[in-house]
């Protein structure tokens, strides 16, 4: 796979991705090879809490 077929992938929207998986176009093996080179962001996160009376 070539780096601009794998930056594609990465665009993509999971159902496009599965589609092209069904299609046979994207094969298991590269999707994970692309998911695997996404940057870890967990620890940009942002724990928030709503209480019940804040939902309404």
């Amino acid at each position: 796979m070539s780096k601009k077929e794998n930056e594609e992938i990465l665009e993509m929207d999971k159902r496009i991705i599965s589609r092209r998986m069904l299609a046979g176009e994207l094969s298991e093996k590269d999707l994970q090879a692309a998911l695997k080179k996404l940057p870890d962001v967990g620890d940009n996160v942002e724990e928030i809490s709503l209480e019940e009376s804040e939902i309404k």
